[in-house]
């Protein structure tokens, strides 16, 4: 077990990966050059080697040429063929003019004049009347390695040479050889390779052993588990370490005891408690924080204690409180406004001093009145909103009924208006108070979906069929596109009902004739999509977050016209939301709006 643990560590991966890796980076170094001088010792010798066969062949070949290029005969190329048979070498013999008149290998009247080859040129020319060359060969079509002397009679300083004797050898003997010696050099590394390779692998092992035992005993102790020790019998540095953090382990298990046994006694008070509470030192270092001081202010569930409240919660309103309570020395209250979790949060938060013998901080309780706030809030609101939409159609009543009543009803001409004015009234305060039910029912969660398979085009199709007679008065075109006719979302079908009733409705509502309505369903993902799209006046950028409230209307004197409630977006995000999907909104003024609701896919 020690021995696995040991090789799963980070610290021997790391250390026997460092040397592996130098190994064959030295290893592959070594060979490279290696490989590389060898090639240029076996070039070095194979030329050395054509400068000697240039040597001894000049004299034989000057033989021929003295008594003129002219008048040599059909002897030379019999002797040059003897000697490819003897030492395998190509041999040319070039007159100065570059023109061949000798050649183991080929007829020399068939070959190209030699004159311009580099290893030809450099013989006629240097000094040192030697020429060297590497390259394909025109005539046999493959790598050759060419030396050639420039040959020179027993005549007088500065006449002119006889000619040029060339000694040419094939490159891939060269090759064969090379290879040869780097396939030894590559088993050979390799065998040190791997014997380098097992003796690192011990020697990390070796290394990485104790550092291995400390670090998991010092894990060990961080974990709360202060009774375990390091066994290392080395004196070196590590041994020291060893030795060290078992002392401290010592001193840690004296302490803890000690503090655990206060310490618990008012955490068993405090852990209990539903109001936050909070102790924090003179440099806002938080010394205890209870589970509701946490959940209230969303602090990271562990690791708080020794961290300064504000890096945690940088909240003004707290910070003032505590500077407030430091600078009077006495109990400070204020309503603290949150919006860390996604959700508006209220508390009312209470700071005192306390002062000890070796510290002095502040202790901080906070009590949850959010959904104290929020009820007022909705109250207030409600009853202003209800209060509000009730009397104007009210208003109206009673003042169409005072005019009847002050004689209009035997005014043949106008009592059918009035009392059409007043059905009319009676219709929205019905309507009112039905969609007022219906919030209320989704709200406390009495009407509850289903969900169950459901598809959005029979929905669609029957509230369309609603609104026929609606349609057609106003010139309206309706579009309905559907990329799957079989689609189904996991819903409800009366509040799938109940949302394309209050969308399409609307569509038609602020639709002026003649218009055009879209309607589409389609597949994205895991969800389906039910846009409805009109060209109707549009909604402002600055309302558009708001249209979902209750009773929100963005033209007040059009909606009432209309005879809007002004819920019925606010449902449609009520049912959708039950539905666990999302509605979202797309308008621009004067250029229509484009509500889609987006709920999962039926499985």
């Amino acid at each position: 077990m020690q021995r696995l643990r040991v090789v799963r560590s980070r610290f021997f991966r790391n250390l026997y990966a460092a040397t592996a890796i130098v190994l064959v980076l030295t290893a592959c170094l070594i060979g490279s050059l290696v490989d590389q001088r060898l090639g240029s010792a076996l070039e070095e010798n194979l030329e050395k080697s054509l400068r000697n066969e240039c040597e001894l062949l000049s004299p034989f070949v000057v033989s021929f040429l003295l008594p003129g290029p002219g008048q040599v005969s059909d002897e030379l190329q019999r002797h040059l063929h003897v000697i490819d048979g003897e030492v395998g070498l190509r041999v040319t013999v070039i007159r100065p003019d570059g023109v061949v008149i000798g050649d183991t290998d080929h007829d020399p009247a068939r070959m190209a004049n030699h004159g311009d080859r580099s290893e030809v040129r450099q013989a006629l020319e240097d000094t040192s009347g030697l020429g060297v060359a590497r390259r394909t060969s025109a005539t046999v079509g493959f790598p050759m390695l060419y030396v050639a002397r420039r040959l020179e009679g027993p005549s007088e300083a500065g006449a002119e040479p006889l000619g040029v004797v060339r000694v040419a050898i094939p490159v891939t003997s060269i090759a064969v050889q090379r290879g040869a010696a780097r396939r030894a050099v590559v088993l050979g590394g390799a065998v040190g390779l791997l014997g380098a390779l097992v003796l690192g692998l011990w020697f990390a092992r070796r290394v990485a052993a104790p550092i291995t035992e400390v670090t998991r005993v010092a894990e060990d102790l961080r974990a709360g588990h202060f009774e375990r020790r390091i066994e290392l019998e080395q004196t070196d540095e590590i041994g020291i370490l060893a030795d060290t953090m078992n002392r401290l382990g010592e001193e840690i298990t004296t302490r803890i005891a000690t503090i655990s046994k206060e310490d618990a006694q008012l955490r068993a008070m405090l852990a209990g408690m539903v109001e936050g509470v909070i102790a924090v030192e003179d440099d806002d270092r938080i010394l205890f924080c209870n589970q509701a001081a946490i959940r209230l202010l969303a602090l990271p569930v562990a690791g708080v204690e020794g961290r300064r409240l504000w890096e945690l919660a940088p909240v003004v309103e707290l910070e003032e409180l505590l500077a407030e309570a430091r600078r009077t020395q006495a109990l400070s209250r204020r309503e603290i406004e949150l919006h860390r979790t996604g959700r508006e949060r209220v508390l009312d938060a209470h700071a005192s001093p306390f002062r000890t013998d070796d510290a002095r901080g502040l202790v901080v309780v906070l009590h949850d009145v959010s959904d104290l706030r929020r009820l007022e809030r909705i109250r207030r609101d409600f009853v202003a909103n209800v209060s509000h939409e009730l009397k104007t159609p009210l208003t109206s009543i009673k003042g169409f009924v005072e005019t009847l009543l002050s004689g209009a009803i035997h005014d043949e001409g106008k009592n059918e208006h009035f009392l059409q004015r007043v059905d009319a009234n009676v219709d929205r305060l019905s309507n009112l108070v039905t969609d007022l039910l219906s919030l209320a029912r989704i709200e406390s969660q009495e009407a509850e979906p289903l969900g169950v398979p459901v598809a959005w085009r029979p929905i669609v199709e029957g509230v369309l069929g609603r609104h026929e007679e609606r349609l057609a008065k106003k010139a309206i075109r309706v579009t309905v596109d559907e990329n799957a006719p079989t689609i189904e979302v996991q819903g409800d079908a009366e509040a799938m009902t109940q949302v394309a009733e209050n969308l399409i409705d609307n569509a038609i509502k602020y639709s002026p004739g003649p218009g055009k309505i879209a309607i589409r369903i389609a597949a994205e993902g895991e969800h389906v999509v039910l846009c409805v799209r009109d060209d109707g006046v549009g909604i402002p950028r600055e309302d558009q977050e708001r249209v979902f409230e209750r009773f929100y209307r963005v033209d007040k004197a059009r909606s009432q016209a209309l005879g809007g409630t002004g819920l019925g977006l606010s449902i449609v995000k009520h049912l959708v939301v039950a539905m666990r999907g999302e509605v979202d909104l797309e308008s621009e003024p004067g250029r229509g709006s484009a509500f889609s609701v987006r709920l999962p896919r039926a499985s």
